[in-house]
């Protein structure tokens, strides 16, 4: 569905004053305690779903991006509304609001995948250190750059897909082990080999690469 043609989100009002249609707008009470903002939001008030997109709107699209790679990619807001839908719709399976930031990873990263299932996204998925993986080419690159950047796309985007979420989560976004964990809704020990798979799988694969080979020797990660 296009953007145009969605609904849009709720989003709270910072202030009470005139609203441009002339009647008056009124401050949502912004719920700074998790476990009240939880309870209304189970009950079903309109500022409680327009706080939370307003609390984990930046934290939802960070993690998308970190998933579907590039920073153009063009459904972004679809991903992000799509991923407040679903969050509204099963807020009522959150029984601790300690967990309500741990659940919203979970539902970005969810969401992430239903994109990149429903629409082959191609992405580029930067690694977190610069000198080991080239950086997307800018306009103007010189050719090596450009072919070391098409290559590396190619080879990530044949990721399993859970490989691709466990790579992104730990070494781009920078989750910790456990918290790549709840967000994928896995064990620990199943992260790490997720994790384990896919460094093996990049490093092999680049390795045998006559372009990206240069990166992976060069680079600092497998390098000591």
């Amino acid at each position: 569905m296009a953007s145009g043609s969605r609904s849009p989100l709720p989003h709270a009002a910072s202030r009470a004053g005139p609203s441009p249609g002339g009647g008056q707008l009124v401050a949502l009470p912004v719920e700074r305690d998790d476990a009240e903002l939880l309870r209304r939001l189970q009950r079903g008030d309109p500022w409680a779903k327009a706080v939370l997109f307003e609390r984990y709107g930046a934290l939802v699209e960070r993690i998308a991006r970190r998933i579907l790679g590039a920073e153009r990619h063009t459904t972004f807001a679809d991903v992000v509304h799509d991923a407040f839908v679903s969050a509204y719709a099963s807020v009522h399976q959150v029984s601790d609001a300690a967990a309500l930031t741990s659940w919203m990873r979970s539902v970005a990263v969810h969401t992430a995948c239903k994109s990149i299932r429903h629409h082959k996204a191609r992405s580029w998925l930067r690694f977190f250190s610069p000198e080991d993986l080239p950086e997307p080419p800018a306009r103007g690159a010189d050719a090596e750059l450009r072919e070391a950047h098409d290559r590396t796309y190619r080879l990530l985007e044949s990721f399993p897909l859970d490989e691709r979420v466990a790579f992104a989560l730990r070494y781009i976004e920078g989750m910790e082990l456990t918290e790549a964990a709840a967000a994928c809704g896995v064990s620990l020990a199943t992260i790490k080999r997720r994790i384990a798979r896919a460094e093996a799988r990049f490093v092999s694969a680049a390795q045998r690469d006559p372009v990206l080979a240069t990166w992976i020797e060069e680079g600092t990660r497998w390098n000591p």
